[in-house]
């Protein structure tokens, strides 16, 4: 599909150096904030019962705002889109802190849910990126803006302590110490997308104005294989790993583990997810989006497995498992994003990604809620074959698309 962009390899270049800083930036914010939900939750409530619906909230707020951010995206352009998601993202921590310091938990609950809104930005943005390059590159450079969720990963715990240290320093809650930081995390993710060349942003609109006319339904773009395929990958990736992840610290200490060897595993399935993110997006250039999904499908399926046998106590073998995970997702969501990219027009493109990313965030939501009542009522190993099912769901889409591809080719 041809989707010659005007911008010159300088533009680009610091159009994707402005995407990488907001995400890197925001992630930390987000990943500090994001810590201490719970502790919140509880504080204000008194109980652990509703610990849990803060961080459903945000996931939810970003499912749903998704479509809506997607289509701001497209009437305004990326550039522009970007900055309001982070903006919106700025409002909703201050919102969060004045509703801790009035001690309203409903209020702080629908503040991370406009927060999960905003911060679809976040998200958004390796579509924004590899929009900027050829097709040829598009993997490499979304593999590259998966993988600035590292640094975040890495910086966001890391400023739980001193950002609470400052916070009882000027005699506030230590806990809003991490949603200052957030604060302004957001506040320089939209300044570095500022930075960015506006001319991104007229390049959009055109191409939404030449597609205007013509515009074909959404149920005809998701009637494309490669849509189909991606989609499908994506979304049914998001939803097995939540599903195994979220439960998985129980789980070790259901086993007898203490924390150290809970934040052992965990950081093992972060490495899975997102370190090797720019060797996955080279190799889905190199050799094509098909086989990375193919790869992540039997990855994560060999996952589940594994967390099977691991039920039975075995730690070394949930730690490979995690990990393994995380590789699986990683694998099915760079190749998911960069095929998507590749089977939609520049002017129905975003449409169609801001409705993928509603369906993942979405399906990650409700695999987050149901995973614990399976987990009590079924136990570690059920939730492990549940997963190894739902992990082989790209396997009809994939046939139709290698049927289509075939018939093509004859």
């Amino acid at each position: 599909m041809s989707d010659a962009h005007p911008l010159s390899l300088a533009e680009r270049r610091r159009a994707f150096s402005a995407i990488f800083t907001g995400v890197a930036v925001s992630t930390t914010g987000f990943l500090a904030s994001n810590t201490v939900n719970g502790l919140i939750a509880e504080d204000l409530t008194g109980s652990t019962t509703w610990s849990g619906l803060p961080a459903a909230a945000s996931v939810l707020g970003t499912a749903a705002g998704a479509t809506a951010l997607a289509s701001i995206v497209r009437r305004t352009g990326p550039r522009a889109g970007l900055t309001l998601g982070y903006a919106i993202a700025v409002a909703a921590t201050a919102l969060a802190v004045w509703a801790i310091f009035a001690r309203q938990f409903a209020l702080f609950v629908a503040t991370m849910f406009l927060f999960g809104g905003g911060y679809g930005a976040n998200r958004l943005a390796r579509y924004v990126a590899a929009d900027l390059y050829p097709a040829g590159q598009r993997a490499t450079m979304i593999g590259w803006i998966v993988w600035a969720s590292t640094i975040g990963a890495v910086a966001g715990p890391a400023l739980l302590a001193p950002s609470r240290a400052l916070a009882e320093g000027v005699s506030i809650n230590g806990l809003i110490g991490p949603y200052l930081v957030c604060a302004l995390a957001c506040a320089l993710s939209a300044a570095a997308m500022l930075s960015a060349p506006r001319r991104m942003d007229a390049r959009l609109a055109k191409a939404s104005l030449a597609g205007a006319a013509g515009q074909p339904s959404l149920r005809h773009l998701l009637g494309d294989a490669g849509v189909a395929l991606a989609l499908i990958t994506m979304v049914s990736g998001q939803f097995v790993m939540v599903l195994l992840m979220t439960m998985t610290p129980l789980h070790i200490r259901h086993e007898g583990h203490d924390l150290g060897a809970i934040g052992l595993v965990i950081s093992a399935h972060t490495l899975g997810m997102f370190a090797l993110s720019p060797i996955t997006g080279r190799l889905g250039d190199r050799y094509g989006r098909v086989p990375l999904l193919v790869s992540g499908v039997a990855v994560l399926f060999v996952s589940c497995l594994l967390g099977v046998t691991a039920a039975a106590g075995s730690y070394p073998l949930t730690l490979i498992a995690l990990f393994l995970l995380g590789v699986g997702w990683n694998l099915g969501f760079v190749g998911g994003s960069a095929l998507l990219t590749d089977s939609v027009a520049p002017a129905d493109r975003v449409r169609v990604q801001g409705l993928g990313d509603a369906l993942i965030w979405g399906g990650g939501a409700l695999a987050s809620i149901g995973s614990g009542w399976m987990l009590e009522h079924a136990g570690f190993a059920a939730l492990s074959v549940v997963g190894a099912v739902l992990s082989l769901a790209p396997v009809v889409p994939l046939l139709r698309f290698r049927s289509g591809s075939a018939a093509v080719e004859a």
